[in-house]
């Protein structure tokens, strides 16, 4: 509803302008400014009462005669005489007043604070806050982005480099994917510190007394067992034959140690193949890892072949090699 034309007088002095339905804006609060400068014997009063709010507010005005700081805006919460005075404060600028009204009249602060009207002497607002706990932090959701659609990924490039990097025959992951693969993990290292491990080992079969090595068809069981006990980041690999090589990505000594104990198991779990015992299977495991180890690849290499060494010499199941 427009002030304008829309005031009234009481006997008090008192100007009372038209009650508002909503916060009042800095045109309304000029117009407040200019019914005060006609009245100066008088007190403005401008009330409102949002529809979001419970809380009936009054915002009085009065000019001081010789004052050059403004008109003086007091915010009193309640349609009352004795109504709580939220703030009081002289100021020429209605945008600095109306802000302050917007955040009194928040029916989550209303009512919160109050004004010790005593005025000081440079003017400023006396705004007490009560002890109270702090507010909950709200978690905003990231804006919503459109992506594309997915690009599809070459199917036939991906099986033809997986074949260039298998042996033929095991289909397990030749020498040089090894080499690869550990040079890959060290630049990680580097760049990162991420810790990362190898284990080599070797698979007999005792037949007759004598040792023998596993023919192709258990060599595909063995290595099927290997992989159910690791994660799909971890690869197994040949390493100068009869070794076997796995690159363990993000693990460390003692991981790398219980991995080992867990291939082992799974290799006698059950017979590698038709008429093979469980108790033919021999294997043996070295394990060395960076930075536990060493900080060079080629060292970290040495010390897995060392640590396979001492583990088929003492006939221990698993090495790792000591940590330097």
């Amino acid at each position: 509803m427009p002030l304008h034309d829309s005031f009234k007088s009481s006997a008090n002095a008192n100007v009372r302008l038209a009650k508002l339905s909503s916060v009042p804006e800095e045109q309304d609060l000029s117009f407040a400014m200019q019914q005060a400068n006609k009245h100066p014997k008088a007190v403005v009063e401008l009330p409102w009462k949002a529809v979001t709010s419970t809380t009936t507010f009054v915002l009085k005005i009065s000019i001081a005669l010789g004052s050059e700081e403004g008109p003086s805006w007091t915010l009193h919460a309640g349609d009352t005489p004795d109504s709580a005075v939220l703030w009081s404060h002289d100021s020429m600028d209605t945008g600095l007043i109306q802000s302050l009204i917007s955040a009194e009249s928040d029916p989550q602060r209303a009512l919160n604070s109050y004004v010790d009207t005593a005025k000081k002497g440079d003017n400023s607002i006396w705004i007490k806050q009560p002890d109270r706990p702090p507010e909950p932090a709200v978690e905003r959701a990231a804006p919503k982005v459109n992506l594309p659609q997915p690009v599809d990924l070459d199917k036939t490039a991906l099986d033809l480099l997986q074949k260039q990097m298998r042996r033929p025959e095991t289909g397990i992951m030749s020498e040089a994917s090894f080499y690869w693969l550990i040079l890959q993990e060290f630049n990680r290292f580097q760049r990162n510190q991420i810790p990362y491990a190898i284990v080599m080992f070797e698979v007999g079969l005792r037949l007759g007394g004598e040792m023998t090595l596993p023919p192709v068809r258990v060599l595909h069981e063995v290595a099927i067992r290997v992989q159910s006990c690791c994660r799909p980041l971890d690869t197994l690999c040949h390493y100068k034959d009869p070794k076997l090589v796995l690159m363990l990505p993000h693990t460390e000594s003692n991981d790398a140690m219980q991995i080992a104990m867990r291939i082992g198991e799974a290799l006698i779990d059950s017979p590698l193949g038709p008429g093979l015992d469980v108790n033919s299977v021999v294997a043996r495991f070295g394990i060395a890892s960076m930075p536990d180890t060493c900080s060079h690849p080629g060292i970290l290499i040495a010390t897995g072949l060392e640590a396979l060494d001492q583990a088929k010499k003492t006939n221990n199941a698993v090495v790792l090699f000591p940590s330097s």
